[in-house]
């Protein structure tokens, strides 16, 4: 087992990204919390009957009033009952957004790294593109502490890092559940589920639901969850609507709104989180940034992460709290779900925008002090 961080007292972040969905089309039932979440809008079909486009282009359409993005929101209670658990017993980062506006492989990258020298999923066609980016596992490794990521058998998105591609330390996902059980869990874990149990339109929505269930379940039945963080989150917006207007933080460079993109849920929870709904605006940066806090880790290099403010103040890191966040249900059991208060609470104001002016999207920054030119592949009117 990992020794706790001299810092924090934590052994274990356990980093779990799935796929395609905002907040309002996946916490309903959390409006009823005081959550800022939109309710009323037709109840999503499950397995959704398509995959909504939901690229940079689609993205700017949406941004700019165009089109509204699909307007539909799943039954949380019925169909994800453990995630309507997390949100309403545990922390709810509400107003979380993606790195940037567009789809999948960028939001990975940022989750990462903090970087993406692309703002499109590379072609499947031919050779995968691999850069030498500074990456929070490979960073992890170089100041000794223990990591592993678990995917699926391409080795997505981390394949894309040459510092990354091909080491022992990137290992199928369901390892993390014999790796749990043996108390073997490294002191940081980033987790990606293959289709059909990563979220993404149009799979099942359960089988992610359940996956991301058994592997909390796997480290609460391991003993660890009092000594374990967890932060789950979704890669991008999926094409599904969100009410919130998010800050324009940073452009691309054609001047366009490229960060803060969508919301997105953030849960994060374990014994020592400290339980609530928290209005703050976070988006990806915040994910590796509050991992580097909780190892006790140094600065990343990559302003993105570093500038971050994160969110380690969400954990009590205290030698003996005074209590400890409950813990979750078995899986497969019956979710008692908590009683809504009543009233129900008014959700909280947005705060104001983090920055008074957006910045223009910088170039990347490669190991050894190299870089690359700021991501621009992606042409929009």
């Amino acid at each position: 087992m990992a020794s706790p961080s001299p810092a924090t007292g934590i052994e274990h972040v356990v980093i779990l990204v799935q796929e395609n969905h905002t907040t309002d089309n996946y916490l309903r039932s959390i409006a009823a919390f005081g959550a800022n979440v939109a309710t009323g809008r037709p109840t999503a079909a499950d397995p959704p009957t398509a995959d909504p486009p939901h690229d940079r282009a689609t993205y700017y359409r949406w941004l700019t009033h165009q089109i509204t993005g699909v307007h539909v929101q799943f039954d949380t209670l019925a169909v994800l009952p453990f995630y309507a658990w997390l949100a309403s017993t545990q922390t709810l980062l509400e107003n979380h957004c993606t790195g940037f506006g567009t789809n999948s492989t960028p939001n990975h990258l940022l989750i990462v790294g903090g970087q993406a020298p692309t703002l499109k999923n590379p072609s499947s066609a031919g050779p995968q593109p691999v850069w030498d980016m500074p990456s929070l596992p490979g960073h992890a490794g170089d100041n000794g502490v223990t990591w592993r990521v678990y995917t699926g058998s391409d080795g997505y998105p981390v394949r894309f890092y040459s510092q990354l591609s091909g080491s022992p330390n990137i290992v199928a996902t369901d390892q993390f559940l014999t790796d749990a059980a043996k108390g073997a869990l490294p002191q940081l874990s980033m987790i990606w589920h293959a289709t059909p149990d990563d979220e993404h339109p149009p799979a099942d929505v359960t089988l992610g639901h359940d996956a991301v269930w058994q592997a909390v379940d796997a480290v609460s039945a391991a003993g660890l969850w009092n000594s374990t963080v967890f932060m789950l989150t979704w890669d991008d917006w999926g094409g599904y609507d969100d009410h919130v207007a998010t800050p324009n933080v940073e452009t691309d460079l054609g001047g366009i709104q490229l960060a803060y993109g969508p919301r997105v849920p953030l849960l994060m929870f374990g014994g020592r989180v400290r339980p609530g709904i928290d209005s703050r605006w976070c988006s990806h940066m915040s994910i590796p940034k509050t991992a580097l806090q909780l190892l006790g880790l140094p600065a990343l290099g990559v302003p993105r992460v570093d500038d971050d403010a994160g969110l380690a103040d969400l954990v009590d890191t205290s030698a003996s709290p005074s209590s400890f966040a409950p813990s979750p249900p078995a899986y497969g059991s019956t979710i008692v779900q908590p009683t809504p208060p009543s009233p129900a609470p008014k959700p909280a104001p947005l705060p104001p925008p983090p920055v008074a002016k957006p910045i223009t999207v910088g170039p990347v920054l490669l190991r050894g002090g190299g870089t690359l030119p700021p991501p621009n592949d992606v042409t929009l009117p």
